[in-house]
This record gives C-alpha cells, sequence and structure tokens, in this order.
C-alpha cells in the first residue's frame, strides 16, 4: 500500500511538473500573434499590415477598445479559431487547424493587451454586424464581391484590384454602367464556373456548389457601382 501510494504521487508530481513545462505565457501569445496575425493585423492591432486589404474586406481594428470590450474572451477565441467559416462578414481564417486551443487562448490574452481608448464607439457593434450581414442581401453581396472579385476588379468595379497589375489580360472595369447593366445570372454563372475556361483566363473558376448561392447578392452590388465608378 505505501508503494502505491508513492508511485501515485510521484505520477502526480510528473503531471504538474509536465503541465507547468508546456503551459504557455504571455510572451509567447506576443510570438505567435506575430506569427499569425500581425501580417493582416498590424504590430499594433490596427489592422493596418501589409496584407490587410488583400482580400478587399477591411481588416478588423483590434485596438479599438470600445468595440473589443464588448466582445468576451470566449468570443474572440471562436473568432480565431472559426474565422469567416463561423463569421462570414469576417475575412479571416480560421486557425484551429494552425493553433492549439490554449494557444489561442494566449494570443487573445496578447491581443486584450493592444488596446487603446479612443472614445464611444464610432461604427457598428459586433451584434449589429452580425445582424446586417444576416438580414440585409446588399450587404451580403458587398462582402462577397470584395472578397471574391475586388482583387482584380477594383473596390469600385474599375478594374484596377491589387492583383490587376500583374495579370496580362487586364480585368473588365466591372463597375462602368454599360458592363454593369449587362450583366446576367445565368451570363455570369456561365462563365465563372466553366471549366473550359481553364489557362485561358485569369478569372479564377468557381464550383458552381461555392458560388451559386451568392450570386444575386453580388449582382446586385455590382449593379451599386455605376454610382462610385469615376469617383
Amino acid at each position: 500500500m505505501f508503494i502505491y501510494s508513492r508511485v501515485i504521487l510521484i505520477f502526480g508530481i510528473c503531471l504538474i511538473a509536465t503541465n507547468t513545462a508546456y503551459s504557455l505565457s504571455f510572451e509567447d501569445g506576443k510570438k505567435l500573434y506575430n506569427s499569425f496575425c500581425i501580417h493582416c493585423h498590424g504590430i499594433d492591432g490596427t489592422g493596418t499590415g501589409q496584407a490587410g486589404d488583400l482580400s478587399g474586406v477591411p481588416t478588423g481594428d483590434l485596438s479599438n477598445q470600445a468595440y473589443m470590450s464588448l466582445l468576451s474572451d470566449d468570443e474572440v477565441i471562436s473568432r480565431v479559431a472559426y474565422g469567416e467559416e463561423k463569421y462570414p462578414y469576417l475575412q479571416m481564417p480560421g486557425w484551429r487547424s494552425n493553433l492549439s486551443n490554449e494557444e489561442i487562448k494566449v494570443v487573445v490574452d496578447y491581443v486584450r493587451t493592444l488596446a487603446v481608448d479612443r472614445g464611444p464607439l464610432a461604427g457598428p457593434t459586433p451584434a449589429e454586424r452580425s445582424e446586417r450581414f444576416k438580414n440585409d442581401p446588399l450587404n451580403r453581396g458587398k462582402i462577397y464581391y470584395l472578397r471574391f472579385c475586388s482583387g482584380c476588379h477594383g473596390k469600385k468595379g474599375d478594374g484596377k484590384g491589387w492583383m490587376a497589375s500583374k495579370a496580362l489580360n487586364k480585368p473588365i472595369a466591372i463597375g462602368s454602367p454599360e458592363i454593369a447593366s449587362a450583366l446576367t445570372f445565368d451570363g455570369v454563372k456561365s462563365y465563372v464556373t466553366d471549366t473550359g475556361r481553364w489557362g485561358k483566363s485569369y478569372m479564377p473558376i468557381f464550383p458552381e456548389e461555392e458560388i451559386i448561392h451568392k450570386l444575386d447578392e453580388i449582382l446586385a452590388y455590382i449593379r451599386t457601382l455605376p454610382e462610385k465608378y469615376g469617383k
């Protein structure tokens, strides 16, 4: 009995020592942030990283205390873990395949230290953003357009997206009044899902199941672009 108790005690001490050795620190959170988050969110969390605007959807300002204070730690952890898969109005991948739960938690702990008090919140709250995406088809169309189209066709539909200069065949100015008014659901669907374009066009080929339920809303938003075109 005495020997058995000693074995249990030693085993328990080993477990405690192991957990202590592998527990993550605030500095680990900072290092992980600098590895996975800094490129979009920037060194200070303001969303001004070099890759932050590539998707078209503005990168979240993690330093905005008025906004971040409305999210619990669990809510921020969920956003980091699942990204746009669960929160489609965010342009951010989920990191749960790359980071453990503990790693995500220490990243969030570090992010909390970036908060700066800039006064009352000027934009929508997290709940309002979620509701707007859920209930406003035009808002969804804008998010989808910025995500899937603006890199080439430009935020204003002028064909001057950040990838446009790298394409041999220049993207069309999809927001021009002539083109925007001529687009039809069937025509666009046929073109963007046409696998026969492979190797002939820089335009990505979208799987029908991925784009079909978004297309009406994307087209509705494109038809608003002539108001911004040339401005």
